[in-house]
């Protein structure tokens, strides 16, 4: 059996009775992503991460599934399956739920969507940083998390900036907070050590943000071609009213990470028009 189809508590036993629900192996060619399945965007969203994380540690959660005929509708866990089917995975875990109609399907779908809770950014930050204490090296717990080291750079936060930005950021030549953000933004170390080099020589904060913006959407291109792609952007620049509530938050964030009010304010944008499929 392929990596990672074989982790979920249960393996050996082919049925597992539990109320209404019934758990199997079921093969993946068997089943079809439900039209009443209510997450339509996103889905394709992380989804090598996620693969990552299978293959590294097992599908921790079954999907969920309704039997029509010999075949199978899921209900839950589309990414799930989407990633499991990239992996080559001929079975897959699943707990099949009858349901009457679509409609009861949606709705149970709506249902878990809408009370997942994800870990907050803060608890994410700690556990790679207790992780990073055990594995020692960025590489060794992005592997066990099954994330790209980039990802867990960005969970460090300064902790992961590399060594040669630190020491830049001590001389003073640039901030922690450009630091960090060339970090996230550029996963190779002797390029991100490159375009640091370039930031430093420009005074303007909004062109140092334009070359690490750059950068990050041409990881093919050397350091000066990323200037050069820089200096040739125009700026759009918005005025924004805060009310007080969300004002305080934004200086709270800026404090507990270390950001910018304008690199959380474009990283918050960027995500929203990613999300909404507004950024090609």
């Amino acid at each position: 059996m392929p990596a990672g189809a074989g982790s979920f508590p249960g393996k050996g036993r082919d049925k597992l009775m539990a109320g209404k629900l019934r758990y199997e192996e079921l093969p993946i060619a068997s089943i079809e992503v439900s039209r009443a399945n209510v997450r339509k965007t996103g889905q394709h969203e992380g989804l090598d991460e996620l693969a990552r994380s299978i293959k590294e540690i097992g599908l921790q959660q079954p999907v969920v599934v309704h039997q029509q005929g010999d075949k199978y509708s899921l209900i839950i866990g589309q990414r799930r399956f989407l990633a499991c089917q990239k992996l080559g995975m001929e079975r897959i875990p699943a707990l099949i739920r009858p349901v009457s109609n679509e409609t009861e399907a949606a709705i149970v779908s709506f249902s878990e969507n809408i009370h997942r809770l994800d870990l907050n950014y803060r608890d994410k930050m700690r556990a790679a940083i207790e992780l990073r204490k055990r594995l020692k090296s960025i590489a060794e717990v992005a592997k066990h998390l099954g994330v790209t080291g980039q990802t867990v750079r960005n969970y460090l936060g300064y902790e992961g900036v590399p060594e040669q930005l630190k020491e830049m950021v001590d001389r003073g030549d640039i901030g922690a907070t450009t630091a960090m953000s060339i970090a996230r933004s550029v996963p190779d170390e002797k390029k991100a050590v490159e375009i640091a080099k370039k930031v430093k020589e420009v005074p303007s904060s909004d062109r140092r943000r334009s070359i690490i913006d750059v950068a990050r959407e041409n990881p093919d291109r050397s350091a000066s071609e990323v200037v050069g792609i820089a200096k040739k952007l125009r700026f759009t620049k918005i005025t924004l009213n805060l009310t007080p509530r969300i004002a305080q938050a934004l200086e709270t964030a800026c404090h507990d990470y270390r950001h910018e009010p304008e690199d959380i304010a474009n990283s918050a944008l960027e995500d929203w028009l990613g999300k909404r499929g507004f950024l090609k």
